[in-house]
């Protein structure tokens, strides 16, 4: 469901990124009123626009500004996307400090100017992980228990082989600006918070966040509202036999532990199965491993005897590769973060379900140490 943000923006008013939201609310100003808004809504990023997508169907489109190739934490919008975003009838977001800093202001400038605006915050009902590996308590800065998620607390912050299109070997893509602005808690734009941001990779919190948008739709257009509750009971559904096909097929592993060479973006994922994962790199994107990092993975990897390492398809696999050459294991192996898309993927038809069907088991299997 949606939720007010008045409690959190008047808590964080002051440090909202005044001067871009000033420019962005002038630009607002001139086109509210002005017209009726557009069907459908805007999603910040691919992960948020394909749940969406399901739940609208054809009775609500839903825009993703996001090209295809660049990560959603990583990409920056230009200086109109904010009146695109005001002119449709729902905003999808997360509400988590260090992620999408743009999605954040612009979804504050539309609970102060665009109450037509339905603003669909998918991290309502989902518990976060601390950063520390550890689920988050559900308490307020007060000490009092918050209906919400821990990031209301906090208002500061099989694919074959190495078919990587030329786009996705780029982690610095067009349209991605890594110009490290503060967000409110002074962390880099590209770190992370306080929480652990990924929680789509988890099948089940990925259903949790589908039932947001159903009533965030329903909000926005009541006239469609059993046709959004029909869509999104039929992609859970979806989302349930995905959760049970990732059981099942991790279930007769050789180990628990993986290895990913690479911007962790798994926590939760290996929170619902069981996994440990490691990764010298840790969960910001844009963290260098230290040579002892790298080494501690190389003995943890030589003393198990894992075989596989996993890199991120849509990253650099130097990391990957060189402790593969270090260590006694014998490939890499690739898996998406789930969280962009590419351009043979667009046309393959694949979305979010394809991709952990077809990326991610597959190369978690061989990682555990499953094989066919």
């Amino acid at each position: 469901m949606t939720h007010s943000r008045r409690d959190v923006l008047r808590a964080t008013a002051g440090t909202l990124g005044v001067g871009a939201l000033a420019g962005c609310t002038e630009r607002l100003e001139r086109v509210a009123g002005t017209s009726e808004l557009e069907d459908g809504a805007y999603a910040a990023f691919f992960t948020l626009a394909d749940f969406a997508r399901q739940v609208g169907g054809d009775a609500f489109p839903v825009e993703n500004p996001v090209p295809a190739g660049t990560m959603g934490h990583r990409w920056e919008p230009g200086p109109d996307l904010a009146t695109e975003v005001v002119s449709h009838q729902a905003f999808v977001y997360m509400d988590v400090p260090g992620f999408q800093r743009w999605a954040r202001n612009t979804a504050a400038t539309i609970e102060s100017d665009h109450p037509e605006v339905a603003l669909v915050d998918v991290l309502d009902g989902v518990d976060l992980l601390a950063l520390d590996g550890d689920s988050h308590d559900d308490h307020t800065e007060d000490g009092h228990a918050d209906e919400h998620t821990a990031t209301q607390e906090h208002t500061e912050d099989g694919h074959d082989d190495h078919d990587h299109t030329e786009e996705t070997h780029d982690e610095h893509t067009e349209g991605d600006h890594d110009d490290h602005e503060n967000t409110e808690d002074g962390h880099d734009e590209h770190e992370h918070g306080d929480y652990d941001p990924h929680f789509w990779v988890d099948p089940v919190h990925a259903a949790e966040s589908v039932e947001t948008i159903v009533s965030g739709f329903q909000e926005a257009d009541p006239d469609n509202a059993a046709v959004f509750s029909e869509n999104g009971d039929a992609y859970v559904e979806r989302l349930t036999a995905l959760h049970e096909a990732f059981e099942a097929g991790l279930a007769d592993r050789e180990r628990d532990t993986v290895v990913v060479a690479a911007h962790n973006s798994y926590a939760y994922l290996a929170d619902r199965y069981g996994l440990e994962v490691v990764s010298p790199q840790g969960v910001s994107p844009d963290a260098e491993p230290s040579q002892d990092e790298i080494s501690a993975v190389v003995d943890l990897i030589d003393s198990e005897g894992i075989d596989v390492v996993l890199a991120d398809h849509f990253g650099s696999d130097d990391l990957a590769n060189t402790v593969v050459r270090e260590s006694s294991a014998s490939r890499v192996e690739y898996l998406s973060p789930a969280e962009g898309t590419t351009q043979e993927w667009n046309e393959r038809g694949w979305g979010y379900v394809e991709q952990m069907e077809e990326v991610n088991l597959p190369a978690l299997q061989a990682a555990v140490g499953i094989t066919e």
